[in-house]
Order: structure tokens, then sequence, then C-alpha cells
């Protein structure tokens, strides 16, 4: 191979990469949609205080949650580091929305004062691993 024509794989190389790195942005979307759709679930549990929310609260998840499945799932490439990102994005979530309806069903039953700023808390992991794989997409690495 010629010089010349490493130099232009090099550069269709690049091109290729950018063009994919760039359909890895969609995770950012399902970071802050999955966030959003904690918020709503953890208020609508939190302050209706009957069954009725709680109902409410779990078809508002199934629904959320097969929406972001399907949306995933029809993704042609997964974000660079994606499944430790997903990962660590669902573990930090799922602690911080155990604690957030356990203590507060038990500690805080309705109490505004708990829980809108953990409905808020509860956004943050995965709304995080959002941002960073929207972050490592526009890299050059």
């Amino acid at each position: 191979m010629r010089r010349n024509e490493a130099l232009d794989a090099l550069e269709r190389a690049e091109a290729v990469g950018t063009r994919v790195r760039a359909l890895g942005r969609w995770y950012a979307v399902y970071g802050v949609g999955y966030g959003l759709m904690s918020m709503a679930v953890v208020l609508t549990l939190g302050l209706s205080g009957t069954l009725w929310g709680v109902v409410a609260a779990m078809a508002v998840l199934a629904v959320a949650l097969t929406a972001l499945s399907v949306y995933q799932a029809r993704q042609p490439v997964k974000p660079l580091g994606y499944a430790r990102l997903h990962l660590w994005g669902i573990i930090l979530w799922g602690t911080v929305y155990a604690l957030t309806v356990v203590a507060g069903m038990y500690l805080f039953p309705q109490d505004p004062a708990w829980w809108i700023p953990m409905a808020v808390l509860s956004a943050v992991p995965t709304s995080v691993a959002g941002c960073m794989a929207l972050r490592r997409s526009r890299s050059t690495v």
C-alpha cells in the first residue's frame, strides 16, 4: 500500500468512526427519559397516599419502561462503554429508588419535603449516565 492510499484509508476510517460515535447519542435521550419517568413514579407513589396512586405509578412505570426498552432495542449502535455505563446508572438508580421508597413510606409518608428532593435525586444517576454517553459521542478518541 502506498503512502497516499494509507492516508486515504485512515481518513475514511476516521469519518466512519465519527459517524458511528454520533449514532450513540441516543443514550442521552434514554437516560434523561428514564430519569423523568423515575421522578414521576416517585412523586406519584410518595404524595398520593392511596392505592390508586400506587396503581397509577406502576402504570406509568410499565408504559415508560416498555417505551424506553423498545427505543433502546431499535438503536443500531451502542455508545462507547455502554454496558458499564448503563449498569452503573441503573445500579445507582435502583439504590436511590429503593432507599427513597422504603424510607419514605415508613418515615415520611406524603411529606413533600422528602418526596420532592428524592424524586429529583432519583433522576440523577441515569441522566448523568446519558450525559456521559453524549460527551463520549462527541470525543475524537
